[in-house]
């Protein structure tokens, strides 16, 4: 059994703040935190990913959470830095329920909503 003991994250949605009729304001709204251990990314992910023009920065495993989807954005609490989340993953590691993400770097950081 591996423990989660890299840090703490925090996941968030994207949601549109914006004013019937306005530009569209896209911010984030806080779903939920999560502490986390590192993931090691293959040759073959990372490759693979080059491939169809995806960037895999980071992957990270928490507790299984079934409300994470692909698009929300997770924060890691020490760097404050934003990254995509383009791949959700429930599995399993010995018989404990695990979600992996994987994680790519956003070049411009949202702003945030209460």
């Amino acid at each position: 059994m591996k423990t989660f003991d890299d840090g703490l994250l925090t996941i968030y949605c994207v949601i549109n703040n914006a004013v019937k009729g306005d530009k569209p304001r896209f911010v984030l709204k806080e779903k939920s935190k999560h502490y986390f251990r590192f993931e090691t990314i293959s040759y073959n992910r990372f490759y693979a990913a080059k491939q169809v023009m995806q960037q895999i920065d980071s992957m990270v495993s928490i507790w299984q959470d079934r409300t994470i989807l692909a698009d929300d954005v997770c924060i890691i609490d020490d760097t404050g830095e934003q990254f995509k989340i383009s791949l959700v993953q429930h599995t399993y590691d010995d018989g404990l329920g695990i979600t992996r993400l994987t994680l790519e770097r956003i070049d411009e950081a949202y702003e945030f909503i209460n």
